[in-house]
């Protein structure tokens, strides 16, 4: 349940939802950073589930108690969690801003509680964005049967292995499923060639985070 309603009418800025495969579900966002935010999220092999407006955090700026509502809780696949925030480089130079959110920084330190805040700097990085836009595309589209974590090493016949030599005996389609479905892992902030490492990736998942 979210902690807050998060796509209404009022306002101009951009809302919509988002169709989760990762979740199942349909993820509401209230700004186009936010929805690239989310795609990382989706696409991220080590982030297990997430959460938009997860809860309310009170914390204290120096006068009074405030409330503060996360943009996302993250939880990965060790185990642990944090809260994210989505702001743009420009809004972040606000004095105004920067002091409250080092006020809310403090406060998650001091409990011992993860939390970070990112931008567009590190959500809407060339190609990384692109290809995730284009993995996420092929993930809500599959509907083959892919092969197993032992079948694709038989076919393959290594863990790691190069992007053509992939292709030549999959397909460039598949290759790009199992991609999207984590089953074969990259680096995406890079173009992917045909020199691309690509490792299969046993359980379908590690623990890197996109961002």
């Amino acid at each position: 349940m979210l902690a807050r309603k998060v796509v209404t009418r009022r306002g101009r800025r951009f809302r919509g939802y988002f169709p989760s495969h990762k979740l199942h579900r349909m993820v509401a966002w209230e700004s186009l950073l936010e929805r690239d935010a989310i795609l990382l999220l989706e696409i991220s092999p080590g982030v297990v589930s997430f959460q938009e407006q997860p809860t309310v955090i009170q914390y204290f700026d120096g006068k009074s108690l405030c409330d503060y509502y996360p943009d996302f809780e993250v939880v990965l696949a060790d185990g642990s969690v944090f809260h994210l925030e989505v702001k743009t480089t420009s809004k972040l130079k606000s004095p105004k801003v920067a002091t409250k959110f080092a006020a809310i920084a403090t406060h998650y330190q001091e409990r011992g509680m993860g939390f970070r805040v990112v931008t567009e700097q590190e959500l809407q990085r060339e190609p990384l964005l692109s290809n995730a836009q284009d993995l996420a595309y092929l993930r809500g589209k599959t509907s083959r049967s892919l092969p197993s974590f032992h079948e694709l090493r038989t076919d393959l016949g290594a863990d790691v292995i190069a992007f053509a030599k992939a292709e030549d005996i999959l397909g460039r389609d598949t290759v790009l499923h199992l991609i999207a479905h984590g089953m074969l892992g990259c680096d995406i902030s890079q173009p992917l060639t045909g020199n691309t490492l690509l490792t299969i990736q046993e359980g379908g998942r590690n623990d890197s985070v996109l961002f």
